[in-house]
Order: structure tokens, then sequence, then C-alpha cells
């Protein structure tokens, strides 16, 4: 894989990571926003049947109740009191307390399906509350890979810049070395051409003259200056 090809993957992952980001912190916002109280949720978590069962209870309390009186009017009647005051005083008492004992049982079942509906209607509350935090923690994770994967975008760019600057000088001094390789072929000839001007102008043959009665350079001159040449 080409370093372009590794920058635009990264990115593309830093932006797609800071898209969902995004996402997840409106779908948590739009969470929090949707959040009813306790009291909104309960007809939700409202048991159907709570009358029913009241219903059904206060018969059955309602046939004891009439088997209760039976049951007075049976002892009144042995005891010569049926009809009579005490009689009376006796199923007064007995329907009270049947009453009271629907009441009771009334109240105690929706007391009941009030409790288990304002504690359902909590738990969805903090169900809700936790999927949206949840969902901000998945945001910030997602933000954060956003982020590394756009840092990991710019180490790679960096390297490939940096790698790009190190070839650029690598080139250079090839070309330089090659400049210089050229300047020292080009030269040569000239600074041959010095060197065995040099080396004629310490010879001495380069001091004699052509006057009369002046040095006449012999066999040993010549080959002083052969052995100056070879030596170049």
């Amino acid at each position: 894989m080409s370093g372009g090809g590794a920058n635009t993957n990264a990115y593309a992952g830093a932006a797609n990571a800071l898209t969902g980001a995004g996402n997840a912190t409106t779908g948590a916002i739009n969470a929090y926003s949707n959040v009813p109280t306790i009291a909104s949720g309960m007809p939700t978590y409202m048991n159907p049947y709570t009358n029913e069962v009241i219903g059904n209870a206060t018969n059955d309390v309602n046939r004891l109740t009439q088997m209760q009186q039976q049951q007075n009017a049976a002892n009144a009647a042995r005891s010569g009191a049926f009809g009579g005051s005490r009689h009376g005083l006796v199923e007064a008492t007995t329907n009270s307390e049947a009453q009271r004992n629907i009441g009771n049982l009334s109240g105690d079942l929706r007391m009941q399906g009030f409790n288990n509906a304002a504690n359902l209607s909590g738990q969805d509350i903090s169900n809700r509350f936790t999927g949206a935090g949840g969902m901000l923690s998945g945001a910030g994770t997602l933000a954060n890979l956003g982020t590394s994967a756009f840092n990991m975008g710019n180490t790679l760019e960096s390297n490939q810049y940096n790698r790009g600057m190190d070839q650029q000088r690598m080139e250079q001094q090839r070309l330089n070395d090659a400049m210089a390789m050229f300047t020292n072929y080009t030269g040569a000839p000239n600074n041959y051409l010095q060197m065995l001007t040099g080396a004629l102008s310490g010879s001495p043959l380069a001091n004699a003259t052509t006057t009369t009665g002046s040095y006449k350079p012999g066999v040993m001159d010549f080959l002083s200056l052969a052995a100056g040449l070879k030596g170049l």
C-alpha cells in the first residue's frame, strides 16, 4: 500500500469515526430528552387485571359474609334471639367486618399494583439513562478513535514528507558528485598543461640563452628533464 493510500484511509477512518461519534451523541441527547417521569410511565406498567382481581376477591368476601350471616341466624334461632336486637347487632358487626376486609383487600391490591408500576417505571427510566450514558461513552470512544486515526494520518504524511526530503537530498548529492567529476574531467587537460609548464620552468633548459659564449645544454640536462617528466 502506498503512503498516499494509507493517508487517505486514515483520514477516511477518522471522518467515519467522528461522524459516528456525532450520531451517537445526538442519539444520547434524544434519549435523555425522551425519558419520561415515573408518574407518566406508570400507566404502562399498571396491571390491567387489578380491578378484576379486586372484583373476584370482593365476591369471595361477600359469599363468606353471607355464609357467616346464615350461621349467625341459626345461632340466634337456637338461643331464641332471632330477630332481636342482639341478633341485629351480630349481623351489623359481621357486615361491618366484611366491608372492612373488602376495603383492606382492595386497598392492598391497588397499593401493590401502584408500587409495582412505580418500580417498573423507575427501572425503565434508569435503563434509559444507562443506555444514553452508554451512547455517550461510545461517542467518546469513537471520537478518540477518530482523533487517533487523524493523528496517524498526520504521522504518515509527515513520514512521507521526510522520506521525500531524504530522497531529494540524496539526488542533490548525486548531482553535486557528478558535477564535481565533470569539472575534474573537463579541467584535467589544463591542469596537466600547467603541471608540464611548471616542470619545464624548473628545468635548466628553460634558463638556457642563445648568446655567444652562453651555456649549451648537454646530455645530462636532457636526462634530468626526462626524469622530471616521468615523475609527473
